[in-house]
């Protein structure tokens, strides 16, 4: 009983001792905290406010992993549908390469094309602060055999028991009929084709000659089909047809015309003549200097057992223009023939992504067609009229952890050349995320080493303009930058002095400016690579006796006084 009388004196006593005192004993115990809300209301609005932070944390980390998906060159198919807007927006964008065919248009048109291309080309290059290195490629006839523009540009119905006449009358090149029309070179095989050989005009007429003059041809219409402007007509023994005196005759004026245009790349569609080829290439080489993209015929070198290897060596590029729309045993020999022997000669490939709508590219993005190429080729759809690959030029992530490599004969090749580049880079992305790759070279091999492994983030190639550099120096690096526009991943920053106002070294002027360009947050992880630089024989990494040059290092918060630098 004293002990119960004791207890509830001690408990009056504390429920009579002052309130303050007790909140201050319970501020002095480090082991209990206090938590003061002004009403309901104080609380239900800082529940918003927090639920706001996190949805805008949320929507910034969902930005940021867009960003990680890996970038792929864009070439654009341009024609005289194609507005000032499209360019505008298509060069925002990143696509720097541009498609024009030379020979779907009259000399007027084409002029128009390149006045619109030009103006809208300007107009980027004096809204951007870096210099823009863009390309142009430019595509010819070459030994091919296509109808002239039909009367209106207007596609015409062949019945079956009709008769064709194909004549090499120029005055009939821009207005065909369903009676009569041009095709283009038709004069260099007029020797070579007989009566009763049957040709092949598009995807759908099938005729056989039934008369041949000097001049012109009569075809009687077998299989009925639709005749468009340009379609490919395919002769009997096309392929070995021409003699080689003849050949220069074919591509002379086209070459002329191109470098007209100042164009950098040509284009060059349905190889099957090796022999051609190789007069085409070394004509080039010998008098101009443009870079060869080619479109082969995969299915009739596939046919006919041509050699893919010898033709793939003679081009600097190559285009596969229908991926999607082949037969199963085309499609086989491009994955498991062509693709690989133009991995194993480091000639980048193009390929064309049929879209009609911009949601269409869900149906491809996963493709692996999409894995083993550098470029898109991207063309206005008829349906929409729009160019559908505008905005959808980013790839999804398979696994950003994974580098990925064809066979490990390829992974030998990288190894033994850019050993310490290839091996820093993939250990280190495989153990931490990284951001951005920041090089500094002057080597185009050493350039696009890291376009043949797979990594998933952007490279961004330094290339600073000095104030000593002589005009071939600057072009080779405009040179450089357009070759880079078609790899995968590969991102040329070109700048003057005037932009690198701190005389930063190059890599850490990439770094400032894509941070205020906002590619870069504080605790990004970023690989920088100075420099390589390519001798008579090989490649040296490292300048005189030191090795490659590598840092990794997480972008730092700026400091106060440079907040106020470039006046933001």
């Amino acid at each position: 009983m004293a002990a119960k009388a004791m207890e509830d004196m001690s408990t009056t006593n504390t429920e009579n001792e002052d309130p303050v005192e007790q909140q201050e004993e319970s501020e002095r115990d480090p082991d209990k905290f206090t938590v003061r809300l002004n009403g309901q209301k104080d609380l239900e609005q800082r529940l918003r406010e927090f639920k706001a932070a996190c949805d805008a944390h949320e929507k910034h980390a969902r930005k940021r992993r867009r960003r990680r998906y890996y970038h792929m060159g864009l070439v654009a198919k341009v024609v005289m549908e194609t507005t000032h807007d499209e360019l505008r927006r298509m060069l925002e964008h990143g696509t720097l390469t541009f498609h024009v065919d030379m020979v779907a248009f009259k000399p007027d048109e084409l002029a128009t094309i390149m006045e619109t291309l030009n103006i809208a080309i300007s107009a980027h290059a004096d809204e951007r602060e870096l210099r823009t290195a863009t390309g142009l490629a430019a595509e010819i006839n070459g030994d091919c055999c296509r109808v002239g523009r039909l009367r209106n540009n207007c596609t015409t119905m062949l019945a079956r028991g009709a008769v064709l006449t194909l004549t090499t009358d120029v005055a009939y090149r821009y207005a065909g009929f369903r009676e009569i029309v041009y095709v283009i070179n038709l004069h260099a095989y007029l020797s070579s084709i007989r009566l009763n050989d049957v040709l092949l005009i598009g995807r759908e007429v099938r005729c056989r000659v039934v008369k041949t003059l000097h001049e012109a041809l009569a075809v009687l219409i077998i299989d009925a089909g639709l005749l468009s402007s340009y379609d490919f007509i395919e002769l009997p023994r096309q392929c070995n047809a021409l003699a080689p005196e003849m050949y220069a005759e074919l591509f002379t004026s086209d070459l002329e015309r191109a470098a007209s245009l100042n164009a950098h790349y040509v284009v060059m569609p349905k190889i099957r003549c090796k022999s051609f080829l190789r007069s085409l290439s070394m004509a080039i080489k010998a008098n101009y200097e443009f870079k060869l993209i080619g479109c082969i015929d995969f299915e009739y070198v596939r046919n006919n057992m041509l050699d893919l290897l010898g033709i793939i060596k003679l081009l600097d590029y190559i285009w596969i223009p229908d991926m999607f729309s082949v037969n199963c045993c085309v499609y086989n020999y491009i994955m498991e023939d062509a693709l690989p022997i133009a991995h194993c000669q480091k000639k980048p490939v193009i390929g064309t992504v049929p879209l009609e709508r911009c949601n269409d590219f869900k149906r491809f993005e996963l493709h692996e067609f999409l894995w083993k190429i550098d470029a898109i080729h991207m063309q206005k759809s008829p349906w929409c009229n729009k160019y559908p690959l505008i905005v959808k030029k980013l790839m999804p992530i398979r696994d950003y952890r994974v580098g990925v490599v064809q066979n490990q004969q390829q992974v030998k090749s990288i190894l033994t050349s850019y050993q310490t580049i290839i091996n820093f880079i993939i250990r280190t992305i495989s153990t931490i995320e990284c951001q951005a790759i920041f090089v500094f070279t002057k080597c185009e091999n050493a350039s696009v080493a890291l376009a043949r492994s797979e990594i998933y983030c952007p490279v961004y190639m330094m290339m600073p303009l000095l104030e000593d550099d002589d005009e071939a120096t600057v072009r080779c690096k405009f040179d450089l930058a357009r070759a880079l526009h078609l790899r995968r991943n590969m991102h040329p920053v070109i700048y003057t002095p005037d932009l690198n106002e701190c005389g930063y070294s190059p890599i850490e002027f990439g770094v400032d400016y894509m941070r205020r360009k906002g590619c870069l947050e504080v605790g990004d992880f970023v690989v920088t690579l100075e420099v390589g630089k390519e001798e008579d024989e090989n490649v040296v990494l490292g300048i005189g006796e030191d090795v490659c040059i590598l840092r990794a290092f997480y972008v730092a918060p700026v400091f106060n006084c440079e907040k106020f630098k470039y006046g933001t």
